[in-house]
């Protein structure tokens, strides 16, 4: 693990007895070769004084160490002591100290005085003492503050460092770490709004950090104990949790403790337990579970919660227990197969009687070939005597790039007390593509039955009705464009058979229709009307026909560069008679709509609609709104309506948010009621930053009578290291964008 630098006074160097000779094989001690001793040549000679020498990087392997002076024997047997400016330089790392002292029994180098330890990373450390193992690379630093940016969370990397500190702290050559007497944190020093302590702190690179008996710090006061903290460090997005218990108070369940106990193996398994107390409901125990394959040809999560009722809420319900338990998996047999299971169980234990379980299974089977796709669906759901089985087979096939034919068939069944039915459905499409239109040729079918009154001795028998193409072709024209007009126009043309089992009547039909528009026409420099109009045919084979003729027109007027009005009137008419009105039911319509727009850009902006129905005679209601945005950071948004029939208005909606100071932050949700003068539903968000290091965010929800408090830390990307009380979700809604 890398640290971060910390403050060093300037060390004294010494008068010089013996320079540092340009480094030579000896200089060098040897890298993970065992008990191999040192090698020993005639040293090459020293540079004249002034010469300035460059330093070669150590050959791979070796470690060398240069100093101001240098004494002893480089043998087997001895070692040698450095003091003044001393600098070893090893694989991907760094140390410089005040002096060192190296043992070749037991190939370890000592250094003492400002031990300033570098990763080529830029992470970086001090300590009081540091030991290197030459033969394994391992380094033990004692007394040690640092600081690391190399960590990654959710998939990205933190914003800022993580400082930390520790009595010890064992790096191995492969950057596994071990801290005793552990402290780290986010925040800047010089303001350390937060920490968390461990007896032992453990960083896996690209796997995980693990804090063994932790504690969170807010100031000077802890405000939770953790116990085993695990934090995932993969480069890969996993599911987020939270780290810390949460205590609220609602007015359903009371005052509560949600506590999350967290694991993780790998990041293919990791989850987080619960162990929860409700004051009002009783104590709730479970297990979220997420877990995948090595190969990541395979995954799932397993989601377990039993919730055990007091005697206050077993009198209220007549439940003793609740029990929930859901299970996905996901795997891919092969480059062409893959399948999925959801598993589902629902189930109440009651005082007096056993009330039945829930349970819900779903199966699927996809099959992916060069040109075609076939899906197989199995459903099963059971409660108590009831239960329902459905089955789905899709298969479809491209014989080209413009021929294709689609097959789908249904099954379901429901079993209930005295009643059964059972319904098959088949469904084929055969899709057709050239340049001038598409086609689709749709036969649809739908059979089956229903039976009541099962082992009463009057059992009757109906059949399942639906609407039945046999079959259908729609003939879809490529849309194209009136050009001295600019108009778009699409034609559709269907032919078809019917069978209307909800009438018991079968006839032919056909179908033309043709859309004009949308057309656009400015209207001088300061208006625009859009129109759009569709003609529909229907022909039956009883001779019945039936039209229709349906119109969109809309005038747009700007006064200036800060109002608009918009003017949208619609029509359809319909004649004649249809024969399968399940089918094609139409019916006419005539109204307008009128909406009413001020602004001046986004720091303010009114308005006002409403609508006529000439039809029934019917005026709308009239809305307003009104949004003030001064700026980029403050929003108040004031809402109503008004009932010309008698009603008068309803309740000011009202939505405000705003800084109050660069680290805290108001929001306010609610609605003043006009007859009964108060503000009514009112919900209070409040953030505050601390240090730039976290951020507290504070909830009160008038309706619910239930407070929130939680902590996020700014460093984790999306502030998904939420340390929460009573965190259910959101704490502020969403805002603009430009918030």
């Amino acid at each position: 693990m890398a640290a971060s630098t910390m403050p060093m006074p300037t060390p004294r160097t010494p008068t010089p007895i013996f320079l540092t000779p340009t480094p030579s094989a000896e200089d060098y001690p040897r890298v993970n070769l065992g008990s191999t001793p040192l090698p020993t040549m005639t040293p090459t000679p020293a540079p004249s004084p002034g010469a300035e020498a460059t330093e070669a990087p150590p050959p791979e392997g070796m470690a060398r160490v240069t100093a101001d002076q240098l004494y002893g024997k480089n043998t087997p047997s001895g070692g040698f002591t450095a003091l003044g400016h001393v600098h070893l330089v090893y694989a991907d790392a760094e140390v410089k100290a005040d002096q060192a002292v190296y043992d070749a029994k037991t190939k370890i180098l000592r250094a003492t005085g400002h031990v300033h330890f570098t990763q080529s990373n830029g992470d970086s450390a001090t300590a009081q003492a540091l030991e290197y193992e030459s033969d394994t690379d391992r380094v033990t630093m004692f007394g040690v503050a640092g600081q690391t940016a190399a960590l990654y969370y959710q998939g990205e990397q933190i914003q800022g460092l993580l400082y930390y500190r520790g009595s010890s702290a064992v790096v191995d050559g492969n950057g596994h770490t071990i801290i005793r007497d552990g402290w780290l944190t986010t925040c800047d020093l010089r303001h350390v709004a937060y920490h968390v302590t461990g007896k032992e702190i453990e960083v896996r690179p690209h796997d995980r950090l693990i804090v063994r008996h932790s504690s969170l710090w807010l100031g000077k006061y802890v405000v939770a104990a953790l116990g085993i903290f695990v934090l995932p460090l993969s480069e890969i997005t996993q599911r987020q949790s939270a780290y810390a218990p949460r205590v609220g108070y609602n007015s359903s369940e009371g005052f509560f403790v949600r506590n999350f106990i967290n694991f993780y193996h790998s990041a293919n398994l990791y989850g987080t337990y619960h162990v929860d107390y409700f004051q009002k409901v009783g104590i709730g125990l479970g297990a979220d579970i997420y877990f995948q394959q090595r190969n990541g040809r395979g995954g799932g999560t397993l989601t377990l919660y039993d919730l055990r009722n007091n005697a206050r809420q077993q009198t209220l319900t007549g439940a003793r227990s609740s029990t929930q338990a859901s299970l996905n998996l996901q795997h891919i047999f092969s480059d062409h197969l893959s399948g999925a299971l959801q598993f589902n169980y629902s189930g109440t234990s009651a005082v007096f009687t056993a009330l039945p379980a829930t349970t819900t299974a779903n199966l699927s089977i996809t099959h992916n070939g060069a040109r075609s796709t076939t899906s197989y669906i199995l459903t099963n759901v059971r409660t108590g005597p009831s239960s329902s089985f459905g089955t789905i087979v899709n298969h479809t096939i491209a014989f080209s790039p413009v021929f294709s034919q689609s097959v789908g068939f249904n099954l379901l069944s429901n079993t209930n007390p005295q009643t059964f039915s059972r319904s098959v459905g088949l469904n084929l499409d055969t899709h057709f593509s050239a340049r001038a239109f598409d086609a689709d040729l749709v036969e649809s079918t739908n059979h089956g039955f229903q039976t009541s009154g099962i082992d009463t001795g009057v059992e009757t028998t109906t059949p399942v009705i639906a609407i039945q193409r046999i079959p259908e072709l729609t003939l879809r024209a490529r849309p194209f464009l009136i050009t001295p007009f600019r108009l778009p126009v699409g034609i559709t043309l269907i032919d078809g058979v019917y069978n209307d089992q909800f009438d018991n009547f079968q006839t032919a039909r056909y179908e033309a229709s043709a859309q004009f528009g949308p057309g656009l026409l400015r209207v001088g420099n300061s208006a625009i009307i859009n129109a759009t109009t569709t003609f529909r045919q229907d022909a039956y084979g009883t001779g019945d026909l039936q039209g229709s003729i349906s119109e969109q027109i809309g005038l747009q007027q700007f006064f200036g560069r800060h109002a608009d009005n918009t003017l949208s009137y619609s029509a359809m008419s319909v004649r004649g008679f249809t024969p399968l009105p399940s089918l094609d039911r139409q019916t006419g319509s005539d109204q307008i709509a009128e909406i009413l727009n001020v602004y001046n850009g986004s720091i303010y902006h009114f308005s006002a609609s409403t609508s006529y129905d000439f039809h029934n005679k019917f005026l709308s209601s009239i809305n307003y709104q009104l949004n003030l945005q001064p700026n980029p950071y403050a929003l108040l948004t004031l809402g109503t309506s008004y009932d010309p029939h008698g009603t008068g208005y309803s309740p000011l909606v009202i939505t405000y948010a705003t800084p109050l100071s660069r680290n805290d932050y108001l929001q306010f949700n609610g609605n003043y009621d006009f007859r009964l003068h108060g503000l009514q539903g009112q919900n209070y968000f409040l953030s505050h930053i601390v240090s730039d290091c976290y951020q507290v965010r504070l909830a009160y929800r008038q309706p619910l009578k239930e407070w929130d408090l939680s902590v996020s830390l700014l460093a984790f990307p999306n502030e998904t290291a939420t340390f929460g009380i009573n965190n259910n979700g959101p704490i502020i809604p969403p805002v603009p964008q430009s918030f």
